[in-house]
């Protein structure tokens, strides 16, 4: 076994599966996928750490267990198609590739999105479209999507990203409470009804462009 063979057992036995993560598809995906491929190569011997792993000023890899927490919420299966938004250098996209996804990796810095697709290609991932654009726009040219996963904090979900959701689909990401915590939550579309289900306690920086405008008061 490699050492970072090792490293990904490790996490697994030691971060992911202690938080009650028990989908199959999903341990599978954390101990296959080489995460450090997607981080900077003077980088790759703590790109395991149990916490979350900075890509740039705006952009990080959540934390291993709250990922796969997350993707445990989005119950991937076969075939769905999946529109993954701050998709940063590609990790979280090849996760659900190896479930079986097709993936639509909405990233809007340039330099990300460049080097998700290197890795991408790099690593031969076809079910993987990587696309540049604004993170609360979605990809309208590739939907209705089955699910949506959005990685980093929000204040809200726009309904652009709602009405690019098919019916029955959902919705997993992280969310900043009122009170100034962040916690993740899913919602489920069934018509014209949005429900909001809150999961657990989590954290990771807000995507800036995911904030509620303040109020103007005269």
């Amino acid at each position: 076994m490699s050492d970072f063979a090792l490293m990904r057992q490790n996490m697994v036995n030691g971060q992911i599966l202690p938080e009650g993560v028990i989908h199959t598809l999903v341990l599978e995906a954390f101990l296959k996928v080489p995460k450090e491929a997607f981080v900077p190569r003077q980088l790759s011997h703590v790109a395991y750490m149990d916490e979350n792993f900075p890509l740039s000023a705006n952009r990080v890899l959540l934390r291993p267990a709250t990922l796969a927490r997350l993707l445990q919420a989005l119950n991937p299966s076969q075939g769905d198609k999946i529109l993954y938004i701050a998709c940063g250098s590609g990790y979280g996209p090849a996760l659900l590739n190896d479930m079986g996804a097709r993936v639509v990796a909405l990233e809007s810095e340039s330099s990300l999105s460049q080097e998700a697709e290197r890795v991408i290609q790099e690593l031969n991932l076809p079910s993987i479209e990587i696309v540049l654009g604004p993170l609360e726009e979605g990809w309208e040219a590739k939907a209705p999507y089955d699910k949506i996963l959005i990685e980093g904090s929000i204040e809200f979900v726009p309904e652009t990203l709602v009405k690019q959701l098919k019916d029955g689909g959902i919705i997993a990401t992280l969310k900043r409470t009122k009170e100034g915590s962040v916690k993740a939550f899913l919602y489920i579309k069934e018509g014209p009804t949005f429900t909001e289900i809150c999961l657990f306690d989590a954290f990771a920086p807000l995507l800036k462009v995911f904030k509620k405008e303040k109020p103007f008061i005269f």
